[in-house]
């Protein structure tokens, strides 16, 4: 076990080393900078996933919302941040179906 996680950690520094982390690290960093621009990109974010989670017209509740907002989305600080949170969330998603691949979790599809 204790190898398993020191595995982790030196995956956990790769990652930070990535290009795609240290693009998210930058594009929030210039967001920040911008109390209203990252406000309402925080507002957008929990709108979207309260359409997601409770709508029963998510597709079109969630069209409106981008055409209502998109000037923000446009906005180029935003639009650098969305990118690269993607491609982060693309990368780990990768990390993690990679690990996870062949891997059986629930006892009862093994048929017990």
């Amino acid at each position: 076990m204790d190898e398993l996680l020191e595995e982790c950690k030196k995956l956990n520094s790769m990652i930070k080393n990535s290009k795609e982390y240290k693009k998210y690290v930058s594009a929030r960093n210039h967001l920040r900078r911008n109390e209203d621009l990252e406000r309402k990109l925080r507002e957008l974010y929990a709108r979207n996933r309260e359409i997601q989670e409770y709508s029963s017209n998510a597709f079109e509740e969630t069209q409106k919302l981008y055409e209502e907002n998109d000037e923000l989305l446009h906005n180029s600080l935003v639009n650098e941040y969305i990118r690269a949170e993607s491609a982060l969330r693309r990368l780990l998603k990768n990390i993690m179906d990679t690990t996870a691949a062949d891997i059986i979790f629930n006892y009862l599809d093994e048929g017990v």
